[in-house]
């Protein structure tokens, strides 16, 4: 008796070992500040909302980092369940399941201060020739894809913006509060001579995506979603976006 129920027990442990390890997702992410990176609070305030957003369907996450093309491959491939945020793009939707939208970046251009331009369209940037840095595997505009502009793809937004100090390209395309926040802490040698201008060339709400390959993606979609809605109508998902995302608006 004793033996079948210290059996009983060792099934039971395994089991609930089990349903543990089942409800555990590993995400890719790239650094993409200050909306989510390695290095920031919490990871980020987009990495929170998931995590947050997750918990309340009973799931945790553990996020791995890398650049954005590679992190984009390896949730394509299900090496991750899916990728921490992306914009929409048709050539995704293939591959990927998208969520509700979390909250929109917006999208402008960066220039050096000394090189004068009032931005009219996408055509007049291809018509002066223009050098544009942008990050390999990001969906860009879609009139900058029909203008046909020279593009220099690099692995990551730092490096796009070395790149425009350094005047190796012309203008970078970029997240307003993501080009500002490399400015003043990682760039802040060449933060004076760097600015945006408007208008806002495209307001591009965030995602979590999640690999059509895996077997469990459009179940967690589900739970995902319902999680997000409840984070969005509690007081904590905004005490999560004022508490994580700074409030930087200066050219």
């Amino acid at each position: 008796m004793k033996l079948l129920l210290s059996c009983l027990l060792l099934c039971l442990g395994f089991l609930f070992s089990a349903s543990l390890q089942a409800e555990r997702i590993v995400l890719a992410s790239s650094n993409y500040h200050p909306h989510y990176g390695a290095d920031l609070p919490q990871q980020g305030v987009v990495t929170e909302i998931i995590r947050q957003a997750f918990a309340l369907q009973g799931i945790q996450i553990e996020v791995e980092f890398m650049p954005f093309g590679r992190a984009l491959h390896e949730a394509k491939v299900a090496n991750y369940v899916g990728l921490i945020a992306a914009w929409y793009s048709e050539d995704r939707v293939e591959n990927f399941l998208y969520s509700q939208p979390m909250y929109a970046n917006q999208i402008v251009l960066f220039k050096r201060r000394s090189m004068p331009l009032e931005f009219r369209n996408f055509q007049q940037l291809a018509d002066a020739r223009f050098r544009l840095g942008v990050v390999q595997g990001y969906a860009q505009p879609e009139g900058l894809l029909l203008a046909r502009l020279n593009t220099i793809a690099v692995a990551s937004d730092e490096q796009a913006f070395r790149m425009l100090a350094l005047e190796r390209v012309d203008l970078v395309p970029a997240d307003k509060l993501n080009g500002l926040y490399l400015l003043q802490t990682l760039l802040p040698e060449h933060a004076a001579n760097i600015e945006y201008i408007e208008p806002v060339l495209d307001q591009r709400p965030m995602y979590l995506i999640l690999s059509k390959q895996d077997p469990r993606s459009e179940e967690l979609m589900e739970r995902f979603n319902r999680g997000l809605q409840q984070l969005q109508a509690s007081n904590q998902y905004r005490t999560i976006l004022q508490s994580l995302l700074p409030a930087t608006d200066a050219h």
